[in-house]
């Protein structure tokens, strides 16, 4: 029997390279462990770099071109980390995570943002270090505790660039994008048409991560307002035992909110923000949400966009489990209070009144 064989030395370099150009990151992986000679051109950073600035624009911004390694692994090993999402499969986080450093610093992380809508990138943005709401000053004991107020204040991180509720169409460059559809199918439109991809990136260790959902787990209108409306994306983190987290997880929940123009269907961006939630639904603090943001880096990751979701359901349950058990507490707690004080009036009265 006659064996077909594909001899790839027939092919020059060149044409190899402009072949695995086109494919994407999990064929261009799959295609390295073919061959040696495949294996050689995989590894070209060029074709990396390309296949990431495609995948995420704002990392061909300049501003993202000192914070990527700039060896031959750093584009390939920063789509193989923020490509898939994070899951919360993990059972043991405490066997899990690596040991965590005795402080992490907002300076250690840099943010790469994308927002698409119907496959097209409408806005990015790079942010060099987690942004402090508070201007620290050259004083060391006013520097210090600045940052021991905020690590222990409810965590929030609001890119200021990505808002273009005051610009004007045309304005900048910046073309606003007009949805499809009916105008009473908005909901149904953002949830279909808009992606949202935000990677956290480790400077030091050149470790990241995808905290997106990439599909908004949830959209909402404002009915008091004109056309606004809430997307709600994220992912569901397992943290150690130490940081005495309910059920151990946490949930990384990241709100864009936008009007959206009535009659023509304008999109605008008012605000993009992201915090950390246990599952009682509390904010945590920003000393804990740095541990736990630097702990997702090392999450279990998963190409299943409906397992993501499924875990999310399973969080919201567990903190729908939390809320009632603590209006139902509370609810005992108000009677005991009422008996309590209907059975002192009895006995004041009692005492008060004659035989």
């Amino acid at each position: 029997m006659e064996h077909l064989q594909c001899d790839l030395k027939c092919l020059s370099r060149d044409i190899l390279a402009d072949i695995m150009a086109r494919l994407d990151g999990s064929t261009l992986a799959s295609a390295a462990c073919t061959c040696s000679d495949l294996r050689g051109i995989a590894r070209n950073r060029r074709l990396w770099k390309q296949l990431c600035n495609s995948t995420w624009p704002s990392t061909a911004l300049d501003e993202a071109q000192h914070l990527i390694s700039s060896s031959t692994d750093g584009f390939r090993r920063f789509y193989a980390d923020s490509y898939p999402l994070i899951s919360n499969d993990h059972k043991d986080a405490n066997n899990y995570f690596p040991i965590q450093p005795t402080l992490i610093s907002p300076s250690n992380f840099a943010l790469f943002i994308d927002v698409y809508y119907r496959e097209k990138c409408i806005t990015s943005s790079v942010l060099d270090g987690i942004p402090m709401e508070t201007d620290f000053g050259q004083d060391d004991d006013t520097t210090t505790g600045l940052m021991s107020w905020v690590l222990n204040c409810p965590f929030k991180v609001v890119p200021s660039d990505i808002n273009d509720e005051d610009i004007e169409d045309g304005d900048d460059g910046h073309d606003f994008v007009s949805l499809v559809g009916k105008a009473d199918d908005r909901c149904n439109e953002l949830k279909e048409g808009i992606r949202l991809s935000w990677v956290l990136l480790d400077k030091k260790r050149g470790k990241a991560g995808n905290l997106s959902s990439w599909k908004p787990l949830s959209v909402k209108k404002i009915w008091a307002s004109n056309g606004d409306y809430i997307l709600h994306f994220g992912c569901i983190i397992p943290v150690q035992e130490s940081l005495q987290l309910p059920h151990n997880l946490a949930k990384c929940l990241i709100v864009a909110r936008c009007n959206i123009e009535e009659k023509q269907g304008y999109l605008r961006w008012k605000e993009v923000s992201m915090h950390i939630e246990d599952t009682s639904g509390a904010y945590v603090n920003g000393g804990k949400s740095l541990i736990i943001l630097n702990q997702a880096l090392y999450c279990s990751r998963s190409n299943n966009r409906h397992a993501v979701e499924k875990g999310y359901i399973q969080f919201e349950g567990r903190k729908q489990e939390i809320i009632r058990k603590k209006k139902l507490e509370e609810t005992l707690a108000d009677w005991l209070c009422i008996s309590f004080e209907v059975v002192i009036l009895l006995i004041l009265g009692y005492r008060i009144l004659p035989i």
